[in-house]
């Protein structure tokens, strides 16, 4: 019989006692699951140069998972479907790690783009008129990289001077 190439030959080569052919089937072992998605907790912080600015990859499985992926265009974490197995490290588990790992310094200058919405955390945004992390108001959301979790998160981000004797003085 004609030997089927499938994920077990990608993750598993050349083991011995292996049988050289096998039937087709969508089960990935737990193993190559963690091993390969992109959002696992022991995965290395990664700039965003590399991994942030490819497009979303579901993978060759059929899972219907919801992820996010980071749009370099728009310089925000966006939903897309991801399939269970394979794909790219442009794929997290919460909006929040998307932003944390791919954004870059460019959204400090994005506008405060809040549209209505229901069941968003408070978040800040950085305000780069004012110079200023500024909190949403309940029932609006940001809808781009401009968004932070905590005002700390988004001063130290943004690099705002916190001494605001030093800013009279300037």
């Amino acid at each position: 019989p004609a030997h089927i190439r499938g994920l077990s030959d990608l993750a598993f080569p050349d083991l011995p006692g292996r049988p050289h052919w096998r039937v087709r089937r969508n089960v990935v072992p737990s193993l190559l699951l963690e091993e390969t998605e992109g959002s696992g907790d022991d995965m290395p912080l990664f700039n965003g140069t590399e991994a942030c600015g490819t497009s979303p990859d579901t993978g060759p499985c059929f899972g219907m998972h919801e992820r996010y992926f980071y749009n370099s265009s728009s310089m925000s974490c966006e939903l897309f479907k991801y399939g269970g197995c394979l794909g790219n490290k442009n794929n997290f588990k919460t909006e929040r790690e998307c932003l944390q790992r791919c954004r870059t310094e460019a959204v400090c200058r994005l506008p405060m783009a809040a549209q209505p919405c229901a069941g968003q955390p408070a978040v800040w945004a950085f305000n780069a008129t004012a110079g200023l992390c500024v909190p949403y108001q309940q029932g609006l959301c940001q809808r781009n990289g401009n968004k932070f979790y905590t005002k700390a998160e988004c001063e130290e981000y943004c690099g705002v001077v916190k001494d605001e004797e030093f800013l009279m003085s300037i």
